[in-house]
């Protein structure tokens, strides 16, 4: 089998050529290139693509990629929501994830950001530059004084939620589908809003769907403590940005730690230091001193980055191969060549 490995980075080529080496019979083309239509001629001539961006590919890529042969896309990710599942669908594409990758990374990462905020590190270590020692102005709270919210308690949500418990703090959380596990830490509330009431801190691990787009704004944000926390290692479309300034503003939020925007996809994993920022809401947070800016790292650690790569490189194969996958997020395209084979 041919495989096109798109969109690859630097610490991702370790993995690739271990996974090569495990299995010799297929063949491993890897570029640097994203998936778009400038891009499509890298496609000819191969079986298999694994891929992994934030820019969202244009409407005529899902048409284009059936008509070179292609019937799967296997993002190494667990999000998928910069792929339009309709169009893939109709032109029968099968996309694929990795929803389990290493949770615990970016739990461990969602933490750090919030004891960073708790703790006001970044403005204690902006004085220390300036050899300024003076402690006033700069006193933090401790997690265990706080109410947790934890808006999706999947994997990652889960494991963030029992890092908190474990620092004393008191857990509420909100998920679609529940689960025993979380119970045994925390409590569930029966809506979002009833999970942020009084909340002294937000931490987001939902994804991004048209339920839950926005999921804080004014009228949430308002719900909770004043002064609170948020910190989003989810998706950035879950923060109307707009309203979470205007929250920072007026002393209903004391900080915030984004490691995602709403429309990070120009921007992310680039280097962009002499070119700038184009979008003047984005630039505007990224000057906040009251706004922990990270780009999209929260996942970033070695096991997690071998994981995605073995992970999206398995289910390729296991697509061309099997017509199907585990980890399949449009099924309807498998349950459509079952009923054409018939």
């Amino acid at each position: 089998m041919k495989i096109l490995f798109l969109g690859a980075r630097p610490d991702e080529h370790p993995a690739i050529e271990s996974w090569k080496a495990a299995h010799p019979e297929h063949t491993v083309t890897v570029s640097q290139q994203i998936l778009s239509t400038a891009t499509l001629p890298l496609v000819d001539g191969h079986d298999a693509l694994v891929i992994q961006q934030v820019a969202v590919p244009e409407p005529e890529v899902y048409e284009q990629l059936a008509a070179k042969g292609i019937t799967q896309m296997s993002v190494r990710s667990a999000g998928f929501d910069m792929y339009d599942l309709e169009a893939a669908t109709r032109h029968g594409l099968g996309i694929t994830n990795v929803p389990v990758y290493s949770p615990n990374a970016i739990a461990e990462y969602t933490v750090a950001l919030a004891l960073n905020l708790v703790r006001n590190i970044p403005a204690t270590l902006a004085r220390v530059q300036q050899y300024d020692f003076r402690p006033a102005g700069l006193i933090g709270r401790e997690i265990r004084t706080m109410k947790v919210a934890v808006l999706g308690t999947g994997r990652i949500g889960m494991r963030a939620a029992e890092l908190f418990a474990a620092l004393g703090a008191e857990v509420v959380g909100f998920d679609l589908f529940p689960n025993d596990a979380f119970r045994a830490i925390g409590t569930y509330a029966e809506s979002v809003e009833e999970a942020l009431r009084g909340a002294d801190m937000v931490s987001l691990h939902m994804p991004a769907t048209g339920e839950n787009h926005h999921l804080l704004n004014e009228q949430t944000l308002a719900l909770l403590n004043p002064g609170a926390y948020v910190v989003n290692t989810g998706r950035g479309a879950l923060v109307d940005t707009t309203a979470l300034m205007a929250a920072l503003d007026s002393g209903q939020l004391t900080s915030a730690a984004l490691d995602v925007y709403e429309f990070e996809g120009p921007y992310m994993f680039k280097d962009l230091r002499e070119q700038g920022i184009e979008d003047e809401v984005f630039a505007t947070l990224l000057a906040r001193e009251d706004v922990l800016n990270t780009p999209h790292l929260a996942f970033y650690t070695h096991t997690a980055v071998e994981n995605l790569v073995h992970g999206g490189l398995d289910n390729a194969v296991a697509m061309v191969e099997n017509g199907t996958c585990p980890t399949l997020v449009n099924p309807q395209v498998s349950e459509a060549r079952t009923a054409q084979d018939r």
